[in-house]
């Protein structure tokens, strides 16, 4: 932001810079910089505080020289010309009182707001205070004709790191502040389980999408977060997937975080991480099967973005679909008729439709069609595979509790389900039984592949492998 002149000194941009250059001094003594910028006794302790006001000033001329190429001293001089008029107005103001607008209503309207603010703000001790005392004035409108500076002050009380307890809570690890700071942006999350006031607060106006400079305080929040290379939800790979996958659901349930290129491609990033050997072989040795294995591979190079990463992960998949066990190892001895029909058809559909080069495109479909017509076909029936749930069976997704109708070592039915549940939707369920032969609770990963009157069909796998064989020997009896 470059200053023309002394309205634009106390404008909304300029006090964002002061919070970007000035964010330690800020911190260190506990205020904002509209608290910097409308009170004198703040301008004084600045002023006292040794070379510290020529040292911001200096920063931002620093700064802005890198963009308008002209010489810094020369801005420096224009910069103090502002910044001192712009302090002796407050301190006028100040001491006058709340009066009627002078010559120049457009910058004593500013001003009186400013100082307002300002003495709103220190008259509550806390981080979260601040917060809840910004929050009343914007949704009670009392300051009419500040929605723009409570936005930009807010936005630094979010980003102040003194003010992250109050904020988010104590001893937040990372995975929690992810989903926090989402629900902050309006990406959905329970209310109930809010860890402060403020948390609270927020998520029942629905979030921050109604202040834009709040909206980017998260955005470059989440930016951090993103960050590193080591895992943000689990060591284990298929864990770490699921919860990714679920991070770009919420992330692309906000426009503004879809939108934010710089956000998008941390995400791809992470995403790469998943054909790097360290992550790819943990999550192909879950599945003996190979038409299961081709399965992950492909949904993989489908929510992989990155060019180099999606070329390793073909040259992959046309080993595996080259590979002389192909045919005999496509499905293993529990798989029914049922679910060779649906593997061979959903492995031919994601290779039709897959991001691939044509003529390697062609040479996987030929592959696999070879490997399909010698393949041995399952001779079992998926209805002798299942069982019809009891009235004490259910499956819980987060807080909700849902009937189960019936289900089998690789699939469910439940419901009735709220709207919004589609095809194609992952969500991590718990599954209970309780029966005379078996009585088992067991968390799962689901995929849903079909909706119809309110019941969900799902496949699912068992997130412990421990489970697996007690819900087989069930099925075996």
């Amino acid at each position: 932001m470059f200053c023309e002149n002394d309205i634009q000194t106390l404008g909304d941009e300029s006090r964002e810079v002061i919070f970007q250059v000035g964010r330690a001094y800020l911190e260190r003594h506990g205020i904002t910089a509209t608290q910097l910028v409308f009170d004198p006794a703040q301008h004084q302790v600045l002023l006292d505080d040794g070379p510290r006001f020529q040292e911001i000033l200096q920063r931002i001329a620093l700064l802005q020289g890198q963009h308008t190429k002209r010489p810094v001293s020369e801005r420096m001089k224009e910069l103090t010309a502002f910044a001192e008029a712009a302090m002796d107005r407050i301190a006028r103001t100040h001491a006058a009182g709340p009066v009627a607008p002078g010559s120049r209503p457009e910058i004593d309207t500013v001003v009186q707001t400013g100082i307002l603010l300002s003495q709103l703000l220190s008259r509550v001790p806390s981080w979260g205070e601040r917060c809840l005392r910004c929050l009343d004035l914007l949704d009670s409108r009392t300051i009419e004709t500040g929605h723009g500076m409570l936005d930009q002050t807010l936005s630094e009380i979010l980003r102040m790191r003194p003010a992250a307890m109050d904020i988010y809570g104590a001893d937040v690890e990372r995975p929690r502040l992810l989903d926090l700071c989402l629900s902050l942006c309006g990406a959905g999350g329970d209310r109930a389980t809010a860890p402060t006031p403020v948390m609270a607060r927020i998520m029942a106006r629905g979030g921050l999408a109604d202040l834009p400079r709040c909206m980017a305080a998260m955005r470059e929040r989440l930016l951090e977060l993103l960050g590193g290379s080591l895992h943000l939800y689990s060591p284990e790979p298929h864990e770490e997937w699921v919860a990714m996958l679920a991070l770009r659901q919420r992330l692309r349930a906000v426009p503004e975080l879809e939108a934010d290129w710089q956000l998008a491609t941390a995400l791809s990033r992470r995403f790469s991480r998943f054909a790097m050997p360290d992550q790819l072989n943990p999550l192909l040795a879950r599945e003996p099967e190979y038409a299961r294995k081709a399965i992950v591979l492909l949904q993989l190079c489908r929510e992989i973005e990155e060019s180099g990463a999606r070329f390793e992960l073909h040259g992959i998949l046309e080993h595996y679909l080259d590979h002389r066990d192909f045919a005999t190892k496509f499905v293993g001895p529990q798989a029914t008729r049922e679910d060779f029909t649906d593997l061979a058809a959903e492995i031919s559909g994601s290779l039709v439709t897959a991001d691939i080069p044509e003529q390697r495109k062609a040479r996987m479909l030929e592959l696999f069609r070879g490997h399909l017509a010698r393949a041995v076909r399952p001779t079992g029936s998926r209805q002798m595979q299942r069982g019809q749930a009891g009235i004490e069976d259910s499956v819980a997704v987060g807080n909700l509790r849902i009937p189960l109708r019936n289900w089998s070592p690789a699939g469910l039915q439940f419901g009735p389900c709220p709207p919004g549940i589609a095809v194609g939707d992952r969500m991590s369920i718990t599954v209970t039984i309780r029966n005379a032969s078996l009585m088992i609770d067991f968390a799962a990963d689901a995929e849903v592949v079909r909706v119809t009157d309110g019941l969900v069909a799902a496949r699912y796998t068992c997130r412990d492998s421990a489970d697996e064989p007690r819900i087989r020997a069930f099925f075996t009896v």
